[in-house]
């Protein structure tokens, strides 16, 4: 009774693949037309799959396919494991740490040892914060793993750091089994099988784990103060710096403050703290002109990425003040 069953969810996936191929619009079509072969590699890891039943064994396949540009639909990577780019192309994973120390611009030395205990060395500047930050490749052929990253500042080792390169666990039907074995078998074209294949993943019967895919460094900086300050009085600036969701410790903070006409009247520089935050504050002068705009240029940068954010106030006095000059 069971095998009858999988035999006819099996006609039923080759229907719905045809059914597909010709109800749906012209650009999808094209996607589900393929004059690729699948490579050997990938048949022996398929076939292998179909024998033993190992998940691994599919996914595996199933990226080689994504790798090659042969399957089109989208796989993408588990959140803090990093997949691997497709055939030709390269994935940059960002690298960052703290040497504990400020006031120092000097260079870090990072050995990354990849899972086939390869090592590759980098030196990285360090800013005055201690903060440092660069990237590393990943390309299609990088081993699966667990990537190691120790740091030498100065003489002291740093706290070991580490990220994963791993293919994604799949949740496969067991009749998908019955309808690979066709094709190896021959019964069925590589087209209608790859065609099958997207298919099913972009309508979520073949499912890969809760993945993300890996996000390029962006700051995102958000600067807060009054609008409106009267002379003698203290304006009050707040940055705060994020790098997707996640505070910024030790980012360089430069604050400018001038007018349209590009006088500089203060300039401050920081660095952000565990929470992300950097605020200066300072006195407005009763001197200062009233009813006069100034522009505040934030310029942030991690050492890898950099934002820049403007600010705008006004400086106002009250009737009867000194050198106050009213509205009428």
């Amino acid at each position: 009774m069971k095998t009858d069953l999988m035999r006819l969810q099996s006609v039923i996936f080759v229907l719905t693949v045809i059914v597909t191929m010709f109800v749906a619009s012209s650009s999808y079509t094209m996607q589900l037309a393929y004059a690729e072969e699948i490579p050997n590699f990938i048949k022996n890891k398929i076939s292998s799959w179909v024998s033993n039943q190992k998940e691994n064994d599919f996914s595996d396949a199933m990226v080689d396919l994504n790798n090659l540009g042969i399957l089109k639909a989208k796989i993408t990577p588990k959140q803090n494991i990093y997949s691997l780019p497709n055939y030709g192309e390269t994935t940059l994973i960002k690298i960052s740490g703290k040497t504990g120390e400020h006031g120092d611009a000097k260079y870090v030395s990072l050995v990354v040892v990849d899972p086939n205990s390869i090592k590759s060395e980098y030196t990285v500047p360090v800013l005055e914060s201690g903060s440092y930050s660069t990237v590393i490749p990943l390309t299609y052929n990088s081993p699966k793993g667990t990537y190691v990253i120790t740091a030498q500042y100065e003489g002291k080792r740093l706290p070991e750091s580490f990220f994963y390169v791993e293919y994604p666990n799949t949740t496969t039907p067991s009749w998908v089994t019955g309808v690979a074995k066709w094709w190896l078998d021959k019964k069925i074209t590589d087209e209608d099988f790859l065609a099958g294949i997207n298919y099913l993943i972009n309508n979520k019967i073949i499912k890969f784990g809760a993945y993300n895919t890996v996000q390029e460094s962006i700051l995102d900086v958000s600067v807060d103060g009054q609008k409106a300050v009267r002379r003698g009085a203290v304006q009050n600036i707040s940055v705060h710096v994020t790098d997707a969701g996640i505070p910024v410790d030790g980012a360089t903070v430069f604050v400018r403050v001038e007018d349209y006409g590009e006088d500089v009247f203060e300039e401050f520089k920081g660095f952000t703290d565990s929470k992300g935050n950097y605020s200066v504050s300072w006195e407005i002068s009763k001197d200062f002109p009233n009813l006069k705009t100034l522009l505040a240029y934030v310029d942030v940068t991690d050492g890898l990425s950099s934002t820049t954010k403007v600010f705008t106030f006004e400086v106002y006095c009250l009737c009867g003040e000194p050198n106050c000059k009213c509205r009428t």
